[in-house]
């Protein structure tokens, strides 16, 4: 099995040299890495992660939590912050929290004894003491899609409350009056940024705020329609807050043959693939989900060449309205 000694020799340079390049560190100049990994490579020298963590060094792993592996947009920002990791020379640890706390508390103290190097996080609850000591212990930690509360770790967000105001906004110009917001009972930052962003839209307006909430304890989208569509001031437009209530709108609409845009017009954020096929297309607000992953590790990467020195940071990138023809629009080449 090839050494560090072995990977010195065919490269020209010191073990300590060898030995900064493998573990990440900055300190060699850009020709010496060059050599070192051309040298790795021809060969095929491999890290003994075993031995690093017995002498108290972390792992070339990243750790990655989300709520749902299953969700098309978690799975995205996790395949593309996986990407840029391994390009970067990390492997990546990865866990779902089924949207429970105490999973996530479990998943992030497994990690923290396999001496991850660092840890990516879309939380699911709102304590967060297990990431405040994980931190403490000297793990950087980047949180993606929404910040950690009571904990001081860098954040990447999208403009969440920006978007949805501009969703509001534009089905008012469509002359809507009575726009529903169908929105699910979490108590999560993105959750309560788009609502508030609908809300403050409509109150500019002048216009009734009228927010659907389906959960198992407020009652399900079937029942809340019901009494939106029989009341005086019956909803014209719908905004929902995510992709999978969108689904589900969708089919209440067709089983009740409400004819979109005509009868209902309809505009989700998240884009996802049904969005573009079905007819009438779905106006969205398309979030950059690549480039948040990219972005998120890119972030960790960065604070574990810097030793925490910096300090955290909240970055807010940009939504788009893609136009569609379910808000009353022709649809616009994209």
């Amino acid at each position: 099995m090839a050494t560090l000694s072995d990977v010195a020799k065919v490269a020209g340079v010191g073990v300590m040299s060898v030995s900064r390049v493998v573990n990440g560190s900055r300190r060699v100049t850009a020709e010496t890495e060059r050599k070192v990994r051309a040298a790795i490579e021809r060969i095929g020298y491999e890290p003994n992660e075993a031995a690093r963590v017995l002498k108290g060094q972390r792992a070339r792993i990243l750790g990655l939590i989300v709520p749902d592996l299953a969700d098309p947009f978690f799975a995205t920002c996790a395949n593309a912050i996986q990407e840029t990791a391994w390009n970067a020379g990390y492997m990546t640890l990865m866990a779902a929290s089924a949207h429970r706390e105490d999973i996530e508390r479990h998943e992030t103290e497994i990690m923290i004894q396999r001496q991850i190097a660092g840890l990516i996080v879309i939380p699911s609850g709102t304590q967060n003491d297990h990431f405040e000591k994980a931190k403490k212990g000297g793990m950087p930690i980047v949180s993606l899609d929404r910040p950690l509360e009571n904990v001081d770790a860098d954040a990447l967000i999208v403009d969440n409350r920006a978007a949805s105001m501009l969703v509001i906004e534009h089905l008012i110009t469509h002359g809507h009056r009575n726009i529903l917001c169908v929105a699910d009972a979490e108590t999560i930052f993105t959750r309560m940024e788009r609502v508030t962003g609908y809300s403050h839209a409509m109150r500019q307006a002048n216009l009734p705020i009228r927010i659907c909430t389906v959960g198992p304890l407020t009652g399900t989208l079937s029942d809340h329609l019901t009494i939106a569509l029989n009341s005086d001031t019956a909803p014209t437009a719908i905004f929902s807050i995510n992709d999978v209530l969108a689904v589900e709108v969708l089919r209440e609409l067709q089983r009740r043959s409400l004819r979109i845009p005509d009868k209902m017009a309809l505009i989700t954020f998240d884009d996802f693939d049904a969005a573009s096929l079905v007819s009438p297309t779905i106006t969205v607000v398309r979030q950059p989900t690549v480039e948040l992953g990219r972005r998120a590790a890119s972030l960790l990467l960065d604070r574990l060449n810097d030793n925490g020195s910096q300090e955290p940071v909240r970055i807010v990138l940009p939504t788009e309205l893609i136009i569609r023809e379910s808000c009353g629009c022709r649809a616009t080449r994209k």
